[in-house]
């Protein structure tokens, strides 16, 4: 039944429709007006629909008005959203990205905030600095323009860049009007952060946002325990215990007042120990007052909040008093309990300070150091009231200059290899290398003063030399584009020299000329010449060692230019030119008493005996012996004045062989025994010199074989002229005293050979014959690689010729 309802109602609307079909049908303007009616609906419906999503997709568009919104309710992860919607549209003209750059940095600064790591702390503030940079070269939204500097000025501080930071809140605080508590606060946490701290200007803020009653609570009571402390670092400790009475009515608990007052008095024990004039003098109310103080922070439980504030400043005080042992365990338990918090970290350094101090335990003081610069992240991030940073980097490098100063270097630079963090890592390097500098100097001094194994130290200390050229060199290549270059490059050019490094030494030389041509010219120039002549390449170093002297003869260095310039001419047989620079030297602007002057004048003398002027060398030498030139040259000197004399005997000598008359063989023995005798006494004088002295090098082992060769020499002449047996056994005693002292030399045999001589003039060729089969021997018993050449006038085989000839005289 139903379905046939249907059925009709069907029929029925289908009939209507018929009908009205017919009827448009029936006229062509009823067919018009209803196609016009029909078009019309159709258009409007299309119309509503567009209307409605238009209206719906531009409510749905974010804004910077929601992006603000939501970062003020908090909600930073829809403020961020937001922003990346905006952005990613494509809409925005660049003049418009102040506001979304501004939104995201505010919103990194404020995760930043919530980070646990101070790496990431610092991390994310860099990120939020960078982006309100942008957003204030852009522009900030309006009215959040002080907002912006706030969050911009407190990022950058975070971030590392105090004093870009500083700088930022300053010029926000000129221009704006109001109670800025926030910054203020800001701004004296960050004079307190700066390197060195500023206490003044910290208290100058706090005590402005003190004066606001905004500041209230807690807030308002830890402002005035910073107040304290600032006052306390400032010497005002009257002011400061004023403050802490103040801060009591501010419902201050009775465990913080107990740490504040330990901290004043702790403070002023500090200053007044640091300016002690009086050493015996002890102002015992101050130290009453720190005892008493150590007891209350003893007294504070373990499980209280403040105990390793407590426990820290009681060893502080403990040390402070001259319990270092108590200190020394009180600072250990709070490193064990407290290792990563900031007085447990201060607690392992004043530990190190007191074992380096007062037990001299290098070895712990490491230790202690190592603890607490290995919980150091990043410099800039590191904040610690009881240790700031620049105390910090202070007391690591008044520990190491403590040890350069006790000489003790490993521990020197095991601590340098610490320091990378704290200083960064070109401070480091230029510490590396000058421990590596000291110490050098320091062993090769040391071998100088004849030390045990001097050769051994003499080879480690260049090593470390040359080790420190090595560092300043790479110093350098940090600094190549700061104005600290070229001394960088200078002191690699001297480590490498006095590491006997030359063509390295040679190469930062130039390096240096060319960045630098005016300063220090004259200096390396020398330096260049002195390099050249160690490495052999003589014409070079002649040519640097010129070009310091013309360029600059008013420089200091010219005198030691002209002086290694006369040396390197004297080894070319350069006479009459190295001549004039010594002299130079001597009627220059220098007195007798310098280096320079006296070591000319050793030189002039030297100069005069190689080319044969015996007079005028004994002369000078002389004279350089009295003007005090040092033990080893005033050696030198005598011996060549010994060997002065002697070849000045050598003229008279002839003289006497040729002499016709009585008057012309007395006038020449007197002077070939005057040369003689004077010979003798100063070879005896050196003689005796070697025998005293501590240390022996090689050419004093080489001036003593001379002097006992060349005496039995003038003693044997000595015996021609005179006639006298005595002069023949006399020399031949020198000459025993040689083959008794280098029995298994090649030049032994040449003092066997004057020994027979000496015995053929004693009329006693049997004693004669038996030196030379000695000799023979000798010769057999002699290595078969023993360089003959080096120390005599034959070779082997030309003395075994020689010798077996003789045997048949």
């Amino acid at each position: 039944m139903a379905d046939d309802v249907a059925s009709a109602a069907d029929r029925s609307l289908m009939g209507r429709l018929q009908r009205l079909r017919d009827w448009i049908g029936g006229s062509r303007w009823r067919s018009v007006s209803a196609g016009a009616a029909l078009l019309a609906l159709v258009m409007s419906t299309v119309g509503t629909w567009l209307y409605l999503a238009k209206l719906t997709v531009a409510t749905n568009v974010p804004t910077l008005e929601g992006a603000l919104d939501a970062f003020d309710t908090g909600d930073l992860d829809e403020a961020r959203l937001r922003i990346v919607h905006m952005t990613q549209n494509g809409s925005l003209s660049p003049n418009e990205y102040g506001g979304p750059l501004f939104v995201l940095g505010a919103v990194k600064a404020a995760e930043a905030d919530g980070q646990w790591s101070a790496l990431m702390r610092q991390s994310q503030y860099q990120i939020a600095a960078k982006y309100l940079q942008e957003a204030r070269t852009v522009g900030f939204p309006p009215g959040r323009e002080e907002q912006g500097n706030y969050l911009l000025g407190k990022s950058l501080i975070e971030s590392g860049e105090n004093a870009a930071g500083l700088e930022v809140l300053e010029h926000t605080l000129e221009l704006s009007d109001g109670d800025h508590v926030d910054l203020h606060l800001t701004l004296a946490t960050a004079y307190i952060h700066a390197d060195p701290p500023e206490y003044t200007s910290a208290l100058s803020h706090l005590d402005t946002a003190l004066e606001s009653r905004k500041l209230e609570g807690e807030f308002r009571v830890e402002s005035l325990l910073s107040r304290i402390d600032f006052l306390s670092k400032l010497g005002r400790y009257n002011e400061a215990r004023a403050t802490l009475q103040a801060a009591q009515q501010d419902d201050l608990s009775a465990a913080r007042a107990t740490l504040a007052a330990a901290r004043i008095d702790i403070d002023e024990l500090r200053n007044y120990l640091a300016h002690q004039l009086d050493p015996s003098h002890r102002p015992e109310k101050l130290y009453k007052a720190v005892e008493s103080s150590i007891q209350k922070l003893d007294a504070v439980s373990p499980a209280n909040e403040i105990a390793d504030e407590a426990m820290y400043l009681s060893g502080v005080a403990k040390g402070l008093t001259g319990s270092s042992n108590q200190a020394i365990r009180q600072f250990e338990r709070v490193r064990k309990l407290f290792s990563s918090s900031p007085a447990g970290i201060a607690a392992s350094v004043a530990e190190g300070d007191l074992y380096r101090e007062k037990k001299r335990n290098d070895a712990q003081a490491l230790t202690a150091y190592r603890r607490s610069l290995s919980s150091l992240d990043v410099a800039s991030a590191y904040r610690n009231r009881y240790l700031p940073l620049h105390e910090l980097r202070r007391r690591m490098l008044a520990a190491h200059t403590d040890f350069l100063v006790r000489n003790e270097f490993a521990a020197a630079s095991t601590l340098v290899e610490q320091l990378s963090r704290l200083l960064g890592k070109a401070k480091q390097i230029e510490l590396r290398a000058n421990t590596r500098r000291v110490w050098g100097n320091y062993l090769v001094g040391q071998a100088s003063h004849g030390q045990l194994n001097a050769k051994a130290m003499k080879r480690e200390g260049r090593l470390r030399l040359r080790q420190a050229g090595v560092d300043y060199e790479e110093l350098a290549r940090r600094r190549f584009a700061t104005a600290d270059y070229p001394d960088a490059v200078w002191m690699s050019a001297e480590s490498y020299l006095m590491g006997q490094s030359f063509s390295s030494a040679v190469r930062m030389l130039n390096e240096y000329l060319r960045n630098e041509p005016v300063q220090r010219n004259a200096q390396v120039l020398l330096r260049l010449g002195q390099a050249h002549l160690a490495l052999g390449e003589v014409d070079d170093g002649i040519l640097a060692l010129e070009e310091c002297i013309e360029l600059h003869p008013q420089d200091a260095a010219v005198f030691r230019a002209r002086l290694d310039c006369a040396k390197a001419l004297r080894n070319k047989n350069q006479v009459r030119e190295a001549e004039q620079l010594l002299l130079a030297n001597l009627h220059g602007k220098q007195t007798p008493d310098s280096t320079e002057w006296r070591q000319s004048l050793f030189e002039l003398g030297h100069l005069l005996y190689e080319a044969g002027r015996y007079e005028d060398a004994i002369d000078r030498l002389a004279e350089a012996v009295e003007r005090d030139i040092g033990p080893r040259q005033a050696r030198l000197a005598n011996y060549l004045i010994a060997e002065s004399y002697r070849h000045a005997a050598v003229e008279p000598l002839a003289e006497l062989e040729i002499a016709k008359t009585a008057n012309e063989r007395e006038v020449s023995t007197r002077r070939v025994q005057s040369g003689l005798y004077e010979a003798l006494r100063y070879y005896e004088q050196v003689r005796v010199d070697i025998a005293n002295s501590e240390s022996v090098t090689q050419l004093d082992r080489a001036m003593l074989r001379n002097c006992y060769m060349f005496k039995g020499s003038a003693l044997f002449d000595l015996g021609r002229i005179e006639r006298s047996p005595q002069r023949f056994k006399a020399a031949i005693d020198e000459y025993s005293n040689v083959s008794t002292l280098y029995q298994n030399e090649p030049f032994v045999l040449e003092t066997f050979v004057q020994i027979a001589n000496c015995q053929r003039r004693l009329q006693e060729p049997i004693k004669a014959r038996l030196n030379i089969d000695q000799a023979l021997q000798l010769l057999k018993q002699l290595p078969e690689d023993a360089d003959f050449l080096a120390s005599t006038n034959f070779t082997r085989s030309q003395w075994e010729l020689m010798l077996t000839e003789m045997r048949e005289w």
